[in-house]
C-alpha cells in the first residue's frame, strides 16, 4: 500500500501566546478559523484532504463551525484538539495561565474532554474519532479518556522542557526519536500517529543521527551544553533535526526531510501547523501576507515532493484505518 501524506492543522483561537494581561488571558478571538476557506481551497486544489484538529472554542463559535462543516462535506476530516484553558469546566488556574492537561485534576480533565466530545457533537453531528492533545501534553492519562481512532500528539526528538504551564514543564518526546522513521504503533486501544520529524546531516538518519538528535536536543533547566552542543552542530551542517512543517526551517530543507522520510520507509508523513499561522496577523510567524504565502508555497513543494515519491493524501482517519488492517 503506497505511503500517505497527512496535514493535520491544529485549528485553535489565534495568538494565543500572548502574555496575561493584569493575571488574566486575552479573549480567544477567531478570524483565523472564520477565514479558513483560502487555506482549505488551496490544498484542495493540491489534491490534499485536511484533518482539521479542532478546539474546543472553534467547534463553538458558529462562523467557524460553518467553515468546517463545509470542509468536511467536501472529504475532510474534523478530529479533536483538547486544550484545558478553552475548555469548561473552567477552574482557576484557567484564568491566568495556559496549563497542560496533565495538571489538572483527574476528574477535571474527564470533564473537559467530555465538553471537547459534546461541541463536536453539537456543531459537526459526531464525535471526533482522530485527536491531537494542546500542547503536546499526552500522558498515559490522557490516552485512557481518548475513545478515539488515532492520536497524533508525538513529536520525536523534541523536548518542550524549556515550555511551562502553571507549574509543570512541558513533555519531552527524545526518547520516541530511533534509527529510521517513526512509525503508526498501537497504544492501548488506539493508533499513535507521530508528527514527521528526522535528523539531516552528516550523522545521517540511523542510530547514530538518532543518538546525536537525542544528546542534543535536551531543553531541561540544567541541560545548557545541550543546546550549545546543538547550536554547533547545526551551524557547521553536521546535525539538524528537521521537523517537516511548514515555516520552520528553510523550504529546501523541508523538501529533503520529506524526500528522506519516503526513502526511508515511513508510512505516513504527517505535516502538522496551526491554523492561525496561514493567516495574516493572527500568529507570531505570520505577521505579514509575505509569511503567508511562504506558508502557502511551503506546503506546495512538500506535496509536490512526496507525491512525486508515490505517497497519497489521506485524511488521518483514513490514514489511520487503511494502517490498521
Amino acid at each position: 500500500m503506497p505511503a500517505s501524506l497527512v496535514i493535520t492543522v491544529d485549528t485553535e483561537p489565534h495568538d494565543q501566546w500572548a502574555p496575561p494581561v493584569g493575571g488574566r488571558l486575552p479573549p480567544f478571538t477567531f478570524a483565523n478559523t472564520r477565514g479558513l476557506d483560502r487555506l482549505k481551497d488551496h490544498l484542495h486544489g493540491l489534491g490534499v484532504p485536511v484533518t482539521w484538529m479542532t478546539s474546543y472554542g472553534v467547534a463553538r463559535d458558529a462562523r467557524s463551525a460553518v467553515v468546517l462543516r463545509r470542509a468536511a462535506a467536501e472529504g475532510d476530516e474534523i478530529a479533536g484538539h483538547l486544550r484545558g484553558w478553552e475548555t469548561p469546566p473552567f477552574v482557576e488556574m484557567d484564568q491566568g495561565a495556559r496549563p497542560f492537561i496533565y495538571e489538572y485534576p483527574q476528574r477535571t480533565r474527564f470533564e473537559k474532554h467530555q465538553s471537547l466530545v459534546a461541541a463536536h457533537e453539537d456543531a459537526f453531528g459526531a464525535r471526533p474519532v482522530s485527536y491531537r492533545a494542546g500542547r503536546w501534553a499526552l500522558d498515559a492519562i490522557e490516552l485512557e479518556h481518548l475513545a478515539v481512532l488515532g492520536d497524533s500528539s508525538i513529536p520525536p526528538g523534541i523536548d518542550f522542557r524549556d515550555r511551562s504551564g502553571l507549574r509543570a514543564l512541558g513533555p519531552d518526546f527524545r526518547r520516541h526519536l530511533c534509527a529510521g522513521p517513526a512509525q503508526p504503533y498501537r497504544a492501548g486501544p488506539l493508533w499513535e500517529v507521530p508528527v514527521s520529524i528526522t535528523p539531516a546531516g552528516l550523522f545521517g538518519t540511523g542510530a547514530v543521527g538518532a543518538g546525536v538528535a537525542r544528546l542534543a536536543g535536551g531543553r531541561g533547566p540544567a541541560d545548557q551544553i545541550s543546546r550549545w552542543a546543538y547550536r554547533a552542530l547545526d551551524a557547521t551542517g553536521l546535525h539538524r533535526l528537521v521537523w517537516v512543517r511548514p515555516l520552520k526551517h528553510p523550504r529546501s530543507l523541508l523538501v529533503a526531510a520529506a524526500r528522506s522520510l519516503v526513502r526511508q520507509g515511513a508510512r505516513i508523513i504527517n505535516v502538522m501547523f496551526h491554523s492561525s499561522e496561514a493567516f495574516v496577523g493572527t500568529s507570531p510567524v505570520s505577521r505579514t501576507e509575505g509569511d503567508v504565502i511562504r506558508l502557502y508555497d511551503d506546503l506546495t513543494a512538500i506535496v509536490i515532493a512526496v507525491h512525486q515519491a508515490g505517497v497519497v493524501p489521506r485524511t488521518l482517519r483514513d490514514a489511520t484505518t487503511l494502517g490498521s488492517t
